[in-house]
Parts: structure tokens; sequence; C-alpha cells
């Protein structure tokens, strides 16, 4: 998988800009402009799209995020954005007054994972109070599931049939493919137009006792929870990872579009 590195003091800049875009905000010398000024943090939301992308590593000095979600995203026509998990929380909680959509991506481990929930869950608070979308890949999905009370745990060494999650090659996400059965007349069934789809994934926990609210809408012939879609709010969690396939099939980038244009936002 393709990564990226920015120094945290030029994203938090980044985001401070990209922020004052989405509102529709001019600055001159540090003040904003009479000519354009937004009366509204979303003023622009019908041009400029902006989707924050939760800070995937916390313990490093460098901010690192996975480039696939990014590309993802900006082919299906939002800005995508990487929020760091910084202690400000009204500078946080500003961001995402501005924002379309959350999205929460893959890859935790060793001591990124407890801090990195923590900030992934708050966001997911901040999200859910304005009423924005939420779309979880893989560790993304199992953090939706743990915020709604659910729990994750290690995939059991004998599951019946063996189905490979996560390959030896790299990127495993490119390599490791298999089916998975999708419930009828959920939101992923209509996106992919079948019950029964070809996904690709890299992981080795899954989401168990599934969270308050929840749905399992997708799963694999081993029984892995491979989608969660919440009955009323506008949340989708997918195991899989469309964000590193989008460019194979078009239904992977609707599978993106269709949770972040999800019918229950309020915006």
């Amino acid at each position: 998988m393709k990564r990226y590195a920015i120094c945290g003091k030029a994203l938090r800049t980044f985001v401070s800009a990209a922020c004052i875009a989405a509102a529709g905000c001019q600055t001159v010398g540090g003040d904003a402009a009479k000519k354009g000024a937004c009366d509204s943090p979303r003023a622009a939301h019908d041009g400029l799209k902006v989707v924050v992308i939760a800070e995937s590593c916390v313990t490093n000095r460098y901010v690192m995020s996975g480039r696939n979600a990014s590309d993802a995203l900006a082919a299906a026509g939002y800005l995508p954005v990487v929020l760091p998990n910084i202690a400000d929380t009204n500078l946080l909680a500003a961001a995402m007054d501005r924002a379309y959509a959350l999205v929460l991506t893959g890859s935790a481990k060793g001591n990124d994972t407890k801090v990195r929930v923590a900030f992934e869950h708050m966001l997911i608070r901040m999200a859910l109070e304005r009423g924005i979308p939420v779309l979880g890949f893989c560790h993304g999905h199992q953090c939706i599931n743990t915020y709604f009370g659910g729990k994750v745990v290690k995939m059991p060494q004998e599951r019946t049939p063996m189905i490979e999650h996560r390959s030896k090659q790299t990127p495993s996400v490119l390599h490791c493919f298999h089916m998975i059965d999708i419930k009828p007349g959920s939101r992923l069934a209509r996106t992919f137009g079948a019950t029964r789809y070809k996904v690709n994934s890299s992981h080795s926990f899954s989401a168990t006792e599934i969270g308050e609210g929840l749905e399992v809408t997708a799963r694999s012939d081993d029984g892995i929870v491979e989608a969660l879609e919440h009955k009323t709010l506008p949340v989708t969690g997918y195991q899989f990872h469309p964000e590193a396939i989008y460019d194979r099939d078009p239904r992977y980038l609707q599978a993106i579009r269709d949770a972040i244009e999800h019918p229950a936002a309020r915006r």
C-alpha cells in the first residue's frame, strides 16, 4: 500500500486552510474578508465537499495515512483532508463543523491502537452530533462496531471453510480476494446490484457481538463480518478495502460514494 508522510505542523496548517476554504471564507491579514465571508461553516458544501480522514498513526512524530483512501475520495469527487490527533478539541470540533463526512482507515498496530481508537471514537461522536456520515474501512469498520458497544477479536485459526483474509504478498490488499454474501435489500446490495460479490481484505481481527443499532449486511463464507450498516444513522463499515481497488470496478468506488452520500445524513 502506498503511504505518505507530512510534518504534523505543516499538516495542521493544511487542515486549517482547507477548513477555511470549505467554509467559503477568504482571509486578509488573518481577518475574514468581508467579500466572501461565510455565514455558515457549511456554506460551500454545494461545491467543495471536504471529507475528513482520521489520522492513522498517532505515536510517530510524522503523520502517516493510507494514500489509497485519499486517492479514492478524490476520484469520487471529494477533497480528502487528514485530521491529526491534536490536544485542542475545540479545533477538532471546528474542523468537524466544516466536514462533509468522516472516514476511518485501516492499519492499527501496537501502541497506536488504544490512543487511535479513543481519537476515532471522539470523531465519530462529533460526526454523529453534526449528522454527517461515518465510513470505516477495515480497522475503521471495527472501530465503528466498538463505538456502538460491540467487540473485536482475533479471528479464530480454525474456520470452515478456511478462507485467506490476509495475504503474505505486499501489498496484501491487492493479492487477497474472496467472495461475500450480501444481505438482500441492504444498501450494499443495491450498490453492487448483487447479493454475492468479490472483495479484497487484509486483516487478522474481526467484529463480533455487533454494536447496538448496527446490522450485519455482509459476511464471508467462513462467517467473518464484512459489512455493517446502522439502522437509522449514516454509518457504514466495510471490513474489505474498496479504497484500494476503486479503479478496478466502478462499483467499489460507488460503495464509497453511497456511504458518504447517505440518505440519513443531516447537512
